[in-house]
């Protein structure tokens, strides 16, 4: 396991990872986004206060956290899965970009349950 840790540490500074069989356990210093959360807590919302930025991405910055994993993204039906599009292609929510050091992976147990989207825009570590 620890292997494949290593890689996908390696090719996540390249590019948004997904990975097939690890589970979010494995991940230290990782915001985990749950495929099944809501378009709105996903994403930075206007509401009459101004900009609102969702709970996962404060934390991200406040806790000097390096990586977002999206977990069990084959768990939801792949048009639901077009929600993490602008994540993964361009490392935005909302047009807010993130830095630059910041780590996609994507994990998953069926990589047939996965969008050719969502594929097309990972190195895919199986």
């Amino acid at each position: 396991m620890k292997e494949i840790l290593n890689k996908i540490n390696q090719l996540s500074t390249i590019s948004p990872v997904l990975v097939t069989d690890v589970t979010k356990e494995y991940f230290e210093n990782a915001e985990i986004l749950p495929a099944e959360i809501s378009s709105k807590d996903l994403g930075i919302v206007n509401t009459s206060k101004g900009l609102k930025a969702p709970k996962w991405f404060v934390n991200l910055l406040k806790n000097d956290i390096n990586t977002v994993v999206i977990d069990k993204i084959d768990e939801i039906d792949m048009e639901s899965q077009e929600k993490f599009y602008e994540l993964l292609k361009y490392k935005t929510i909302s047009n807010i970009e993130f830095y630059k050091e910041i780590k996609i992976v994507v994990l998953c147990k069926d990589l047939n349950k996965v969008s050719p989207n969502i594929t097309s825009l990972c190195q895919i570590i199986k």
